[in-house]
This record gives C-alpha cells, sequence and structure tokens, in this order.
C-alpha cells in the first residue's frame, strides 16, 4: 500500500516539476485589456489580438501560475519586541494570528503546456473572422484546508476540530481546440472555442471525518475517508490480495501499456462576448473558459477508503527531537472496493467579466475585470484595475492592482507586449509586492544574499509570464482603422 501511494505522489511532483518548468500561463489577468496579446484570447474567446500568431512549444508561453487566499508572510510572520517570530511562537496571540485566515484555506494551481497554437484571420463579406487552433497538456491541483487545522495547532487546547474541510485533488489532461471569434453586429463579437480532452491522470482524497481530540498526554487523531487514482498508470484488474501488481514505472517496455490505457475522455468549450459602444469608447465583455468534464474509465480506477488513528505524544525536551508517534491505518480498506465504477470530474471552470474605458484615441484605456474561479469544492474571486498605455499601435504598458481575495495595497500587476509585424513579445507579473519585511541576520553568510533579506509581506499568489510568438496577417478593419 505505500509503495503504491509512494509512486502516485512521485508522479504527481514529477508532472507539477515538469509544468513549472516549462507553462504557458493563460491565466495572467494582467494581459486581458492588452490588445496585441494573443493570452488575452486564453480569458475571453471573444477577445482577439491585432494580428494572426504562432506559438511554437516552449518558446510560445513559460511562466508560474500559483494562487492562494492564505499563504502569505504577514500571516505567518510577525515581529515581535524588535525581533520576527512565527504564529506560533507564544509572543503571538490565537486570536491575532487565526482572525486573518478564512475559514477555508484554498491553494490553487493550474499549469498550461502550449504543445502548438496558433490564430489567423480570414475574411468573410466585409467581416474578418479569427480562428484558433492549438493541442495543450494542462495541470490543475487544488487543495482545501480547514481553518481548525490551524487552531489545533495554536492553541492546543482539550476538545474535538472537525476538520472535514481538507480535501485535496490532482488532474492532469491533455486537448484540441478549435475556436472561432465573429461579429455579430458592427458592436459586438462572440467568440466560442471546442475543446476535446483526454485525461491523463487523477488522483484526490476526500476526508469526511478528520479531527482531532487534544488532551493532557499528547493529541489523538482520527481520520477517515476516500481516495482514488485513475488514469494511463493504472488497470484495476492487477489489483490482488489488496496490492497493485501492474507496471508503474515509464520504460520502454511499458509505453505501449500506458498508451492502451488512454480511456478516459471529455469535452469543454470557451464561450466569450465582447460589446464596443460609443465609438469603441466603452467596451464591456464576459467569457466563460473552461466548462466541462472529464469522464474518467472504470478499467483505470483504483481507490478505496482510509481508516487510521494517531497518537503524538509531544517533543523530548532533552533531546527537542519528537517523540515516536503511535497509530496505524486499516490497510484492508484500501483497496477495499470490488467494483470500481467510472466518475465525472468537472474542468476548473472561470468567470471573466470586464469593462474598458478609452481616452486620447485608445492610447490610454482604464480596465476593471471581475475574475471567479471555480473549483471541485470551492470558489474564490479577485477584481483588478489596470491603466493601460497605447503609445504606438505595436507596444502596450499595462498596470494593475487586484482587490478582493484580502490582497493588500501596493500589490500590483505590470506588463508589457511588444507586438510589430513578425514578432510578439510578451512579458507580465502578477502580484508583486512592494511591501517587503526586512530580515537581517548576522548568521548570513557574505555574498549574493548579503546579511539582509528582503521579503514580500502581502502577497499570497505568484504568477509570472513570458511569451514569444510570431505575428502575421493584420485584418483588414484594423487597417481600415490606422487609415
Amino acid at each position: 500500500m505505500l509503495s503504491i501511494m509512494k509512486k502516485i505522489l512521485y508522479s504527481v511532483l514529477a508532472v507539477v516539476a515538469l509544468l513549472v518548468a516549462d507553462i504557458a500561463s493563460a491565466q495572467s489577468r494582467t494581459s486581458y485589456f492588452m490588445e496585441g496579446s494573443y493570452f488575452r484570447t486564453e480569458l475571453n474567446p471573444a477577445l482577439t489580438p491585432t494580428r494572426g500568431y504562432l506559438a511554437l512549444p516552449f518558446i510560445g508561453g513559460l511562466g508560474v501560475n500559483w494562487n492562494s487566499n492564505y499563504l502569505s508572510v504577514d500571516n505567518f510572520i510577525y515581529r515581535k519586541n524588535n525581533q520576527l517570530v512565527t504564529a506560533l511562537n507564544g509572543a503571538v496571540s490565537p486570536s491575532e494570528f487565526l482572525n486573518r485566515l478564512p475559514n477555508t484555506g484554498i491553494i490553487h494551481t493550474k499549469e498550461d503546456i502550449n504543445l502548438l497554437s496558433f490564430g489567423f484571420y480570414t475574411q468573410c463579406g466585409k467581416k474578418s473572422v479569427y480562428w484558433t487552433f492549438g493541442l495543450g497538456l494542462h495541470l490543475n491541483a487544488v487543495n482545501t484546508m480547514s481553518k481548525d487545522i490551524f487552531t489545533v495547532l495554536k492553541t492546543l487546547g482539550n476538545g474535538e476540530y472537525d476538520l472535514g474541510d481538507t480535501y485535496a485533488e490532482a488532474t492532469v489532461h491533455s486537448d484540441v481546440y478549435l475556436g472561432a471569434a465573429f461579429p455579430i453586429t458592427d458592436w459586438l463579437t462572440m467568440g466560442t472555442r471546442a475543446k476535446f480532452i483526454l485525461g491523463m491522470f487523477n488522483a484526490g482524497a476526500d476526508f469526511n471525518h478528520l479531527a482531532a481530540n487534544v488532551g493532557t498526554d499528547g493529541i489523538d487523531g482520527k481520520l477517515h475517508g476516500d481516495w482514488r487514482a485513475n488514469g494511463v498508470l493504472f488497470r484495476n484488474e492487477y489489483i490482488q490480495d489488496g496490492k497493485y501488481t501492474g507496471p508503474m514505472d515509464v520504460t520502454p517496455d511499458t509505453i505501449n501499456f500506458f498508451l492502451d490505457n488512454v480511456k478516459s475522455y471529455g469535452f469543454a468549450v470557451d464561450l466569450g462576448l465582447e460589446a464596443r459602444l460609443f465609438d469603441d469608447t466603452l467596451k464591456l465583455s464576459a467569457g466563460v473558459v473552461d466548462l466541462g468534464f472529464i469522464r474518467w474509465a472504470n478499467v483505470t480506477h483504483i481507490g478505496g477508503q482510509v481508516d487510521g488513528y494517531f497518537t503524538f505524544k509531544g517533543v523530548d525536551v532533552e533531546t527537542s527531537e519528537p517523540m515516536e508517534p503511535v497509530g496505524g491505518i486499516d490497510t484492508d480498506n484500501i483497496f477495499g472496493l470490488e467494483k470500481y465504477n467510472g466518475y465525472t470530474t468537472l474542468l476548473a471552470c472561470s468567470l471573466n467579466v470586464g469593462a474598458e474605458y478609452n481616452i486620447l484615441n485608445n492610447h490610454i484605456a482604464f480596465g476593471l475585470l471581475s475574475h471567479t474561479q471555480f473549483l471541485s469544492k470551492a470558489a474564490y474571486s479577485d477584481l483588478t484595475v489596470s491603466a493601460n498605455f497605447r503609445p504606438m499601435n505595436w507596444l502596450t504598458l499595462t498596470l494593475s492592482h487586484t482587490f478582493l481575495n484580502h490582497n493588500r495595497p501596493g500589490v500590483f500587476g505590470a506588463a508589457i507586449n511588444f507586438h510589430p509585424a513578425g514578432l510578439n513579445l510578451y512579458i507580465g507579473l502578477d502580484y508583486i509586492d512592494t511591501n517587503l519585511v526586512t530580515y537581517t541576520n548576522e548568521a548570513f553568510a557574505e555574498g549574493a544574499l548579503g546579511r539582509t533579506l528582503y521579503i514580500p509581506r502581502y502577497a499570497k499568489s505568484l504568477n509570472l509570464n513570458f511569451g514569444l510568438g510570431f505575428n502575421f496577417g493584420r485584418p483588414k478593419h484594423l487597417k481600415e482603422a490606422e487609415n
């Protein structure tokens, strides 16, 4: 049992490492009002760039996209008596720490590898239609954590704590998509994109009873829930006597086994609208992205129940080492399901609603974007305001700030998009934190870091983006507008 659980974990970590190393982060909110960026179509398929484009593998997009509603230095590091201490330090009161945390903490990672994508304009009578095509590989991982977990760690008081909100899931899928954006009237554009999906990997754990009873002799924990794993790595026919006996390592001999296990499929659509009012002075838009599902096959599904307990006795004050925990898991239930039915998971759908006001003949625009992300058992929203500067028709500069999601002033985004004929270069950063905590320690070695560290204080998320593509084919209606 431990062997297969470790292999599942290693598989997830390997995929995460690959995706973080090279991804096309399509969810950069700062790019939404940048007219030359092809990233904006990933937020709303009705928002078309100023030219067609070709994005090659790897160089088409690089970045890191990670979101949280509670993980910040300000929530876990405090300055007391001119020293920095952690939230668990006795100088920090329970209310001071716990009042800063949401009832359910969320960590969400959505990353995308661009295998190949391109977009181009065609002329349909007097109207220009924008077409997109692409192949991609995607990771979506989410973890929700009950606030009571931190209550246990901070208070260590007698009582029972309900930790039932704790949930984790990771999904890897590939897709091929075809999309089009076309004018319905002179002032209204509709965009749509259809995606055919192959499910590669899904693993999740849902704890319906996870509690801790804190007493004078230690902490007693009780754990009950369900877990599952599905994908090309597994065939449930190999489960024998509670153990998985099938191949788990990727070797030349097992490639055909994995290819034969591609049996999970899905479908999704992106939908969007953009309305241009008062001679394009005011633009209103809305888009739904990844509205769809994956149907996971029963033959590649393994899983079962988790029942266990543990006792934590504390720390040996003489050695400062934790005392050996006592606990166990009922392994008979791990593969205790006799029939493995297929199941359906929804994609991490997002809703984007924007308003843009243009002045000085479209050279400056102010934007307001509402972004809501729907996860398996949670959702979060934020609101981004931006100032967009377009001194030339091939250059856009943007500054933004994201509200809600407990973001503080001083955390902003910035991006530049250089998009003349033949080239499209995008560099963007969301959640840049100018509020820094200064930490000085004589123990630091002299060198690149010196003796002083400057740590972002309020930022809870990280979004870094770089994209290099090739432009071609400026549409007729934009050429006429420039003359």
